[in-house]
This record gives C-alpha cells, structure tokens and sequence, in this order.
C-alpha cells in the first residue's frame, strides 16, 4: 500500500489529529477536543499529546504476523505507561478515536476505534463507508436535537450551551459500559473496537480521515458524497477541497446554518493505493 496523498491541517496552537503510515499499513489518529480545563502537557493540549504520542508508537511498534487488535492493546498499554510520566491523571485521560489499516497478501486489515472514517473503492465497485458501529449516528442524533432548538426559534448560544452539556456527559460514561469505547488508558476498550478483514485486489483506493475532513460531505455537501470526496483526493485536490471547507466554516461561525460542533475541527486525510 502507497499513500500518495495526505493532508492534515489545525486552526489550533497544536494540531490534536495525528497521520502515519508504515509499508503495510495507515493510521489516523483525531484527539478529542478539549472541553475546557485540561492541564497542558509539555505546552500542548492533552489530546495533542495522545496523539502525538501514539503515532510515534505506531511507527515503531511491530504489526508483523500480529492482529491489528493485539497492535490496539500495546498502544493503549503504552500511552497508559506514558501518561503518569506525562504528569496526567489516571482520571481525566484524554482520548482519541483511531483508524488502522493494514494490507497483507491481498487481505487488508481494518481497526476502528472512534468516529474516523475509512472509504475504500475496489475497481469497478462502489464507494464503502466503514465506521466504528458504536458511533454511527451518535453525533448526528446530537446535532437534531440542535436543529430542532434552533428551527422553533431558541437562540444558538443557548442551544450549543445545551449540547455542550450533554456532550460533557457522553464523554464521562466514555470507556464505560454506558458509554463508548475510545483511545486512552483503559484496556478494555481494544476489545470493542471494530475489527474486519476484506480481500482486496491491486488497484484499490483508500481514504482515511479525521471526522474534521468528512465535514466536507456533511454536513457542507462540498462534494456530492463519498466517491467525489475519493475522486478529489485521487486527482490531489485535497487541500484545494479543505480550503473550501474552511472558507463554508468561516462564513457560518454561529453554526447555524450548518449545525456542528465547533466552528472549525482539525482535518487530517490519508490517500493510499494497493
């Protein structure tokens, strides 16, 4: 596997998403957004940090004749390890979702862990979405109930403040079972993430991004859907297509005419062919 094209990009001091790649395999990694006071770790946000420091291990770290889940479960041992050393607090730990991806003799390998999407077009096929299932349509759910407040009239200020608490409460069942699984320190979570292995032929695209890079299908409709998104970045138009992206963020900074969460999001995009 090739990546021939990639991109990631922050309005932030410090981007929180992360990108790699390695002769067999991909990674993206997308810190949570902090919600307001995180300690900062070595002049970065906490969720730089774990992402920072997760790439760098999965650079290093050995995913020969190993499952991609037993490469989660040293991951997560190591930013476990690494944390206290960091100065963080066992409570409180940042998280991060994760998508890996791995091709070996005509198998690729996917582990996904959190809302990062991976596209993947075999030639002549359409166009597959592979997410995390315990995310789909989480955020989204989220975001009507946003619509709703603003369409009977109640002001955006207000309506965000609403969802902000309500996201703080998602984030404290995370790694629970009332809750999702992400990246951090618990080891239990390499045990719910979305694994699965296709047969692939030479030929075949992938992208995997940042959930920041997605908005460009939704909820901006930048591209008309998933296969333009792919065909943009096949023809190396990604950063043309993010500085559009950022130019339809700009001009809604209220996120009313497009509800989301936070004006801008950091935007990371890998492109790659077997």
């Amino acid at each position: 596997m090739r990546v021939l094209r990639s991109i990631s990009r922050s309005d932030k001091a410090h981007n929180e998403d992360a990108a790699g790649c390695r002769p067999d395999g991909l990674w993206v990694i997308d810190g949570a957004t902090p919600l307001g006071g995180e300690t900062a770790v070595d002049g970065r946000s906490p969720a730089a940090w774990l992402s920072g420091t997760a790439d760098a291990f999965l650079a290093r770290v050995p995913w020969a004749g190993r499952p991609l889940r037993a490469v989660l479960c040293d991951l997560i041992g190591h930013v476990r390890a690494e944390g206290p050393r960091a100065g963080l607090p066992a409570d409180g730990f940042p998280t991060a979702t994760l998508s890996l991806a791995r091709v070996l003799d005509g198998r690729l390998d996917l582990c996904l862990l959190g809302d990062s999407p991976v596209l993947l077009r075999q030639p002549g096929a359409a166009v597959v979405e592979f997410v995390d299932p315990q995310f789909a349509g989480v955020e989204e759910a989220l975001l009507d109930r946003v619509r709703t407040e603003l369409d009977r009239g109640d002001e955006a200020a207000d309506a965000y403040a609403r969802a902000g608490a309500r996201n703080r409460e998602r984030r404290r069942w995370r790694n629970t079972p009332r809750g999702s699984w992400v990246l951090s320190n618990v080891p239990a979570a390499a045990d719910h993430a979305f694994v699965t292995t296709l047969t692939v032929v030479p030929g075949t695209e992938l992208v995997a991004m940042s959930d920041g890079f997605a908005r460009a299908v939704r909820p901006f409709s930048l591209v008309r859907d998933d296969a333009e998104l792919l065909d943009e970045a096949a023809a190396g138009r990604e950063s043309e297509l993010l500085d559009r992206l950022r130019a339809a963020e700009r001009a809604d900074p209220s996120c009313v005419r497009f509800p989301r969460f936070g004006v801008s999001d950091d935007a990371t995009m890998l492109y790659a062919r077997l």
